[in-house]
């Protein structure tokens, strides 16, 4: 991200990344199907498996991905070459 806003931000140009864990999706969902096909876990072991992957050990609602991300989007936000984490 640093070093793409650097190369771009002088064109006005911002670069940020917000990188959530898993999320609350059919995506996820699918994934957690796949654990359990390969594995033989259970879908409530392989989802809690998952779980445990994120900082707040549960799935993300995109609600609070759209929450992180929105601020980025307002022109008076200063914000460039950041990756946040969720």
């Amino acid at each position: 991200m640093r070093s793409l806003a650097a190369e771009f931000g002088p064109k006005g140009v911002k670069v940020n990344a917000v990188c959530p864990g898993y999320v609350d999706t059919p995506m996820t969902e699918k994934n957690v199907k796949n654990v359990v096909a390969k594995t033989g876990r259970s879908s409530g072991d392989a989802r809690k498996a998952m779980e445990e992957m994120n900082p707040q050990k549960r799935f993300l609602k995109p609600e609070e991905v759209a929450a992180a991300a929105l601020p980025l989007l307002d022109p008076a936000c200063s914000k460039n070459g950041e990756a946040i984490d969720l």
